[in-house]
């Protein structure tokens, strides 16, 4: 496995799969109009192994912000064609053939495990494919797509970069999904980074099915670590806050950006004053963000706000923004417009740069840089107060 596809299949360690390959078209009245600047929406939803409709709730509440309260895209409305799959190579590239046909000026992906088969044929048709929480190589190396954020690949190197560079951790355990074939590329690149700054290092690998997760987490936090990571889908990520809880675990725990959601954290109790979620954004669930968190808590029932509705949100926000610039509502207008950003504002996010240089091994990565996040008084809240980027841990991996 290269490199970049450590980080990237790690990133999909974090999310499930998912439908079919249906696609429609949202914006009845002004945004469903003939002149409409058409924006293609692919996502996983309805299967049984992962399903992410909070997704599509954030794209919708971005289109409902941009047509309703922005005057739309050069005085044109704005009109997502969505496409749902299950995550097979086969639905997603079904999907790329239907929302290319029509005619959109980008695809924005909210998550799809099958993406690796539909990004070189939207970006082989000249069509920019967006992401706001990028999982596979694909999504984060191919030219001609922008990642907003450098989804779970960020989220490791900008906890790594604080526990090393900021902490000062001598040791750092870590609880990962046991997948087949990744284990070994893992250790290996988590070596890499970790013997270059003399930390040791503990990986210990469980099923994110696991009846309990008790056994595992005693042996991950063995050794009075500095810190701990866990890497889990968001549902494995509850239970091992439980276990920690039922433990008493007090080591320090960061968990990716997947697991930063009420669901996870609820039965957490005294284990979360310990837990910390890296996140690409901010935390705006219940206040904060200005205009755009208030839209965004508007638009997105408290049920589905999470790091994936939030994600959808800002990237298609991100993608209006260029269009009302002054960037013609093209493809390759938007392509040139992506290439040429430079600290461009990201919606409640940081700033991005598209010149494929803030993460070297994922070129499509526009920004590297995380908050990390406690839950406090029954909502997330910034820890730290300043954003993190593990960029320069990523140049470590030969």
């Amino acid at each position: 496995m290269r490199r970049f596809g450590i980080f990237a299949a790690v990133a999909a360690l974090c999310l499930g799969a998912a439908c079919s390959g249906s696609s429609t078209s949202d914006g009845d009245g002004p945004s469903g109009t003939a002149d409409a600047v058409v924006l293609g929406f692919v996502n996983m939803e309805g299967a049984a192994s992962g399903s992410f409709p909070e997704a599509a709730t954030g794209a919708r509440a971005a289109v409902e912000l941009v047509n309703d309260e922005l005057g739309g895209v050069d005085g044109r409305p704005l009109r997502l064609e969505t496409c749902t799959t299950n995550g097979t190579p086969e639905s997603s590239r079904s999907c790329a053939q239907k929302l290319l046909a029509a005619d959109p000026v980008a695809v924005v992906s909210g998550i799809d495990l099958g993406a690796d088969a539909s990004v070189p044929l939207v970006t082989g048709a000249g069509v920019p494919y967006v992401s706001g929480s990028p999982t596979l190589a694909g999504e984060l190396t191919t030219a001609g797509a922008f990642a907003f954020t450098g989804g779970t690949a960020a989220d490791l190197l900008g906890i790594g970069d604080h526990l090393i560079e900021r902490q000062r951790v001598r040791s750092i355990h870590v609880l990962h999904e046991d997948l087949p074939g990744l284990l070994n590329a893992a250790i290996s690149a988590a070596g890499d980074i970790f013997r270059a700054k003399d930390v040791r290092v503990k990986l210990v690998a469980e099923k994110a099915d696991a009846a309990d997760f008790a056994p595992t987490l005693t042996a991950a936090a063995g050794g009075d670590p500095d810190a701990l990571i866990v890497v889990f889908p968001a549902q494995a990520c509850a239970r091992v806050l439980r276990a920690a809880q039922s433990l008493g675990i007090t080591t320090p725990t960061y968990y990716v950006g997947a697991c930063a959601s009420e669901g996870v954290v609820r039965g957490g109790g005294d284990s979360l004053a310990h837990a910390f979620f890296a996140s690409g954004f901010l935390p705006v669930f219940d206040e904060g963000g200005g205009e755009d968190g208030q839209a965004f808590r508007d638009g997105v029932p408290r049920a589905q706000r999470s790091p994936v509705s939030l994600a959808a949100f800002s990237a298609v926000l991100n993608v209006a923004r260029l269009l009302q610039d002054g960037t013609p509502p093209e493809p390759e207008s938007l392509l040139a417009a992506l290439r040429a950003t430079k600290d461009e504002p990201g919606a409640l996010a940081h700033p991005y740069t598209c010149d494929g240089r803030q993460l070297p091994l994922l070129q499509a990565v526009c920004n590297s840089h995380v908050r990390l996040l406690q839950h406090r008084d029954g909502g997330f809240a910034d820890a730290l107060g300043a954003w993190v980027s593990g960029a320069r841990l990523n140049e470590l991996v030969r």
